[in-house]
């Protein structure tokens, strides 16, 4: 749910973006680093983890477009990639491992 009124039907932070465009360049600049930077992880891996975060606060459309990435770029595809009714499974993640 929105928190924010705006005059725009694109869906999730599309519509800030356009609502506030002065901050949309540094974001998406930060987006790209994060998310396509040179790191540790791989881009799916970084992608899986968005969209985790992207459940946790219920954004369905964050969320579903990082899982779509993140299976995209995953050895295994869809298949390793957890679906809206199974993201708040602490298995995944390896959730379930960090608190053994």
């Amino acid at each position: 749910m929105p928190h924010i009124a705006l005059n725009s039907d694109e869906p999730g932070i599309r519509g800030l973006f356009r609502f506030r465009p002065e901050t949309a360049a540094p974001l998406n600049e930060l987006v790209e680093v994060l998310l396509r930077g040179p790191s540790t992880l791989t881009r799916g891996e970084r992608e899986l983890i968005a969209a985790y975060v992207s459940s946790l606060n219920e954004c369905h459309y964050c969320s579903s477009s990082h899982s779509a990435y993140a299976a995209a770029q995953l050895p295994g595809g869809a298949a390793l990639v957890p679906t809206p009714r199974t993201l708040g499974n602490s298995r995944w993640l390896g959730r379930d491992r960090l608190a053994a």
